[in-house]
């Protein structure tokens, strides 16, 4: 099952990208209501790593868990414009997430997040959270981008 959740953000396409390779920017739009410890030390420390596992720890409301999840970066497309990662958990074992954005004129990026999600018996009601959360995080990105560019 596929979700899709646009918006748009006021800003540059390289001001999207100084933001969406660190994986602190993950944090912060996902926080409260998903959190990420990374298991491995230091996995957080730097940009994202395409082709690299981070095997994370992943709980919901900062305290309830969720089990692992793991992130794997298999595209990052700065000419496209593409993020595309192959994620799986406990309860997704499929979460594949694609990002994808455009300058539509100067100051104004279209951002769409795009999920593929395959949880057996619980596909439909983790699809219903990812709409959800997904609007969310896009509210976050809004709040991160104006507050990095002050």
């Amino acid at each position: 099952m596929i979700a899709r959740i646009s918006t748009h953000f006021a800003c540059t396409e390289s001001e999207l990208w100084q933001q969406i390779t660190k994986p602190e920017s993950l944090q912060y739009v996902a926080w409260p209501i998903l959190t990420f410890s990374p298991i491995e030390p230091g996995a957080f420390d730097s940009e994202w790593e395409l082709g690299r596992d981070y095997p994370l720890k992943l709980y919901f409301l900062k305290f309830i868990p969720l089990g692992r999840h793991t992130i794997q970066l298999v595209k990052i497309d700065t000419e496209e414009n593409i993020i595309w990662s192959r994620e799986r958990g406990l309860l997704a074992p499929v979460w594949n997430h694609k990002i994808s954005f455009q300058e539509t004129k100067p100051g104004l990026v279209s951002y769409s997040d795009e999920v593929e999600i395959r949880a057996g018996f619980l596909t439909l009601l983790i699809w219903v959270f990812a709409h959800g959360f997904y609007r969310y995080r896009q509210q976050r990105w809004k709040r991160l981008l104006k507050n990095s560019s002050n």
